[in-house]
């Protein structure tokens, strides 16, 4: 069982990944509010955090850079429809793990916390 943090403005991203995760056996907490869900993230541990990278207030490269520096571990997967766009790219260079491209799938999703990261990659 993993323990995953998922931050995404979009209401409906946040519970279907939240079910779907929680289906599977995993221990999941979402959060609509970026902010919120940063702070959750600096305060408590997880084995993924799933955030979005376009969002109001701060986006998800910002969210990325502030996690790391208080937790240089921890696995961030970015979300969005637009992989190879500059704050997706940023958020790479601050250290997120991985990206998944919308639309998302429950093939890509598990793909990446059962590790098989090189096949969600490659597609």
């Amino acid at each position: 069982m993993k323990n995953i943090l998922v931050i995404d403005d979009e209401k409906l991203i946040s519970n279907m990944l939240k079910v779907v995760l929680e289906d599977k056996g995993h221990s999941v907490r979402g959060f609509s509010n970026p902010l919120e869900g940063e702070q959750e993230a600096i305060h408590n541990n997880y084995d993924y955090i799933f955030l979005d990278i376009n969002m109001p207030e701060k986006n998800g490269s910002e969210i990325t850079q502030t996690i790391i520096k208080a937790k240089p571990d921890s696995k961030i997967i970015i979300i969005t429809a637009f992989p190879t766009e500059p704050l997706t790219l940023e958020a790479l260079k601050e250290g997120a793990f991985s990206v998944v491209e919308k639309p998302l799938t429950l093939e890509k999703i598990l793909n990446l916390i059962n590790g098989n990261i090189m096949e969600d990659m490659n597609e």
